[in-house]
């Protein structure tokens, strides 16, 4: 069990630190079996529609969301206000409303209507889908044996989703218009991982490759953040507290990881070459085009994402030089982070080769971070 330290604030709280804020959430996290509190710190409204005590936080519409969010906007506009909406649209199951179910019609084998492009590694692949050959293009539901867990996978229905939460945005944006409202407020759009979409073997968001960790980022301030201007380097979510705290002027910050992209933005600050990341049982790091992934079993992937997007060719055994590097860099900042105590990744493989010792049957397993 993580024990997390209620003396470190929230976001909502450092805004409320730094003025007159009214803070809402539109979410259900705290709809999570271990329903965690610091989802909920901080906002004076969290608005939760799930309406249900059943784990199915993810079944939520995004519609949903909408109907409350959008008049209570209108109903704050005269307040200073940070609201976060999250939605859990494009997410599995795919249940947007029917109108944005049949919108794409993607013709199994034939790949006239998708973008074709070749990898300087040679092979031919399209953006956001795989190598072609390799491309999930299954034409029917797969169901299990219970309605909760109905998994219907096909790419045309998770672009349906897309264009639903497209949608949903708009409402916002056209609200924000309609109160005469946009001028003084600043949108920040992003996600919490990608999905494989049959790439690596894989249909949903597990492991650290570009598909599930390459993710949007879009700040939209009319009155504040310049059109069209694209950063270079690499952001982060570690970026966007500092970043809300600077669009606000706190003046009362913790110190933080992560840097501004107001600062990055406006020139006063340089984004990163290379980032770090986590997974379950996992860990990779980034730079200049060169990905470095390893996992508690040993296992090691190296990438160069310029020459082969798709990450299907594991450099690991010629580019020796480069996986030690790399690799250097993750020990260095693992050991960095946690100032000589144990590594929980560690931990968690020496309790699952335990239980798998004795038990060779064992599904579930309480990890340290559960």
């Amino acid at each position: 069990m993580i024990n997390f330290d209620d003396d470190i604030p929230t976001l909502p709280e450092m805004i409320w630190e730094n003025g007159d804020y009214t803070t809402a959430a539109f979410d259900n996290l705290i709809n999570f079996r271990s329903h965690m509190k610091q989802f909920v710190r901080g906002f004076e409204y969290y608005i939760n529609p799930t309406k249900t005590a059943l784990w199915k936080h993810h079944f939520l519409v995004g519609g949903e969301i909408n109907k409350r969010l959008l008049p209570w906007i209108k109903e704050h506009k005269e307040e200073d206000f940070f609201i976060f909406v999250h939605y859990w649209d494009p997410h599995s199951p795919y249940n947007q409303p029917e109108e944005f179910r049949n919108i794409f019609h993607h013709e199994k084998g034939n790949l006239s209507d998708l973008k074709v492009v070749k990898a300087p590694a040679g092979y031919e692949y399209v953006p956001g889908w795989g190598k072609v050959g390799e491309l999930w293009e299954e034409d029917k539901e797969e169901k299990g044996g219970d309605v909760l867990i109905t998994a219907e996978r096909t790419i045309d229905l998770y672009d349906g989703e897309i264009r639903y939460t497209d949608h949903l945005i708009s409402q916002i944006i056209d609200t924000l218009k309609q109160e005469k409202i946009d001028q003084e407020t600043v949108v920040i759009i992003t996600a919490d991982h990608g999905e494989q979409l049959g790439q690596h073997g894989m249909y949903g968001h597990g492991h650290l490759h570009e598909a599930n960790t390459w993710i949007p980022l879009i700040i939209w301030g009319p009155g504040r953040i310049p059109k069209g201007k694209r950063l270079k380097g690499y952001a982060q979510h570690t970026d966007l507290v500092p970043t809300i705290l600077d669009l606000i002027e706190a003046k009362k910050r913790p110190n933080l990881d992560g840097i501004s992209l107001l600062g990055a933005i406006e020139g006063t600050e340089t984004l990163p070459n290379q980032i770090f990341m986590e997974e379950l049982g996992r860990r990779g790091v980034l730079k200049d085009n060169w990905k470095y992934i390893w996992d508690i079993t040993g296992k090691e992937e190296l990438y160069n994402i310029e020459n082969d997007p798709m990450e299907v060719i594991n450099l690991v055994d010629k580019e020796k030089e480069k996986r030690q590097e790399l690799r250097f860099l993750i020990e260095d900042w693992v050991f960095k982070n946690l100032h000589y105590q144990e590594d929980p990744m560690i931990e968690a493989q020496r309790l699952l080769e335990k239980a798998t010792k004795e038990n060779p049957y064992t599904s579930t397993l309480k990890l340290p971070w559960e």
